[in-house]
């Protein structure tokens, strides 16, 4: 490797890592969780409080929970379970899939806006 070679490699690693911190310092926490069964949103619940769920589908079930701020598939019928161990997701954008059951859980992000008529303060969801 040449001097110039080095140069450009290191030039790379430090636009991938100022990236990388980027992302991690401006990602915005999660509003709510919406469930896609064959690409159709169906459900969408607040990411705030405790819920368990048991989504159902031709395809199999998948036990979702929604605690602390966070959703995870605790328990699935599918062969290789690879959703539950996705872990939990919190952040706008992140996902859970599972193929089999042709499931997605995403989390939508959400913004606190003020009605310009009323002057309250309303969720709006963004998508």
């Amino acid at each position: 490797m040449k001097r110039n070679d080095v140069l450009l490699v290191g030039i790379l690693l430090g636009i991938a890592a100022l990236f990388f911190v980027g992302m991690l310092l401006f990602r915005k926490a999660g509003a709510e969780v919406v469930i896609y069964k064959e690409g159709i949103r169906t459900e969408a619940y607040p990411l705030t409080g405790e819920l368990e769920l048991e989504l159902v589908s031709a395809n199999g079930s998948n036990h979702l929970v929604i605690r602390d701020g966070e959703a995870y598939l605790a328990n699935a019928d599918c062969p290789d379970r690879l959703c539950v161990h996705m872990g939990a997701i919190k952040y706008d954008g992140q996902t859970i899939v599972c193929l089999p059951h042709k499931l997605v859980v995403a989390i939508e992000g959400g913004e606190k806006e003020t009605d310009k008529g009323t002057g309250e303060s309303v969720d709006v969801v963004v998508r």
